[in-house]
């Protein structure tokens, strides 16, 4: 095709000291198979103590699709990312809005393949995204993404759509502002998930792209505390989905504990084959979520469940104690108003 017959594209990316990442991020988006004179990339910078900004900038004065914007207000009630969000949307000018996180790498074909997506009456639609890295403790993090993102991807295609990924989305335009912007939505940490559902209720369609051409990767969490800090945001936003889902996540939090009682109560051996059970399902559907991805089943596969298991009891527990939620250097009360730190 001709480039003039390409929709423009604008790429929207909320950073936050990310001096170790956004490099790479601004190469993977210049790496794109897409005309570039019908693509924009606008970052954000939030406000970094770092060098995001100054990386940023170098940025925008070699290439002129690449555009920064310092955030210094907000936006009515917004806080955080969807803040950052919300005054980059003013400035982009494309048909879509893409966007993804300072901290990921999207393939080559990011852009071709997700759009390929949006057929007539689509308002939003995500990728899928894996987590980068050698250790295990990184394949534990990628299997978990991945499980998560698979089911979802199911549940879409069933009918049941469950959620957005805000670090592998795209929107069409019109839908985005059908709901007023960011501006207009509730605030939540949880931002993806709002605008999906703002979305959602105005009848337009919801896609999910569960293929390798539409791969991100993320970096995995450096510590264990640090991963259960972000869980525990995602957790919070998880409560606001249907009941059902509420309940199955509850359930599965619940699992270990569940089968403490039932070892106590109707013997070690149903608490055994339960626990056989559930690591077979399990590994049974990452290896088929990492086929259809062409990605290598390593051993994060095969120890994902037990691991799992233990990490979502230790979110349950702390889920029920007391306290803010905290996000790149910020703090949140569980009703999702900002705290200033």
């Amino acid at each position: 095709m001709e480039a003039n017959k390409f929709p423009t594209i604008s790429v929207l990316v909320a950073a936050r000291d990310e001096e170790a990442s956004i490099a790479a991020c601004l190469d993977a988006l210049l790496a794109q198979d897409y005309p570039k004179e019908k693509l924009e990339i606008w970052v954000g910078d939030d406000q970094s103590d770092d060098k995001t900004a100054s990386i940023i900038h170098t940025y925008a004065q070699l290439y002129p699709n690449i555009h920064l914007l310092s955030i210094e207000n907000c936006l009515k009630h917004q806080r955080g990312k969807s803040n950052v969000l919300a005054q980059l949307a003013h400035k982009a000018s494309g048909d879509f809005l893409f966007i993804t996180d300072a901290d990921m790498t999207v393939t080559p074909t990011w852009i071709s393949v997700m759009l390929d997506y949006f057929l007539p009456g689509t308002g939003i639609i995500t990728g899928v995204t894996a987590v980068k890295g050698k250790s295990l403790f990184a394949k534990l993090q990628n299997a978990e993404w991945l499980f998560y993102t698979g089911h979802g991807h199911f549940n879409a295609k069933k009918g049941n759509p469950v959620t957005a990924m805000g670090n592998n989305m795209a929107v069409c335009t019109s839908a985005y502002w059908q709901t007023g912007g960011y501006e207009n939505i509730p605030f939540s940490v949880t931002e993806d998930f709002e605008l999906f559902k703002e979305i959602l209720k105005r009848g337009f369609k919801f896609q999910t792209v569960f293929e390798a051409g539409a791969l991100g990767y993320t970096n995995p969490a450096p510590s264990f505390g640090m991963l259960i800090k972000q869980r525990r945001r995602w957790f919070t936003g998880a409560m606001q989905l249907p009941k059902r889902f509420v309940i199955g996540l509850t359930l599965l939090c619940a699992f270990l504990p569940i089968l403490f009682i039932i070892c106590c109560f109707g013997g070690w051996q149903i608490a055994v084959l339960l626990f056989c059970a559930k690591w077979i399902l399990d590994t049974g559907f990452l290896v088929k979520f990492y086929r259809d991805l062409d990605l290598k089943i390593d051993e994060g596969v095969w120890l994902y469940s037990p691991w799992s298991m233990v990490c979502n009891m230790i979110l349950l527990v702390l889920q029920l104690i007391p306290g803010p939620v905290e996000w790149k250097g910020r703090k949140y009360t569980r009703s999702q108003v900002a705290v200033d730190n």
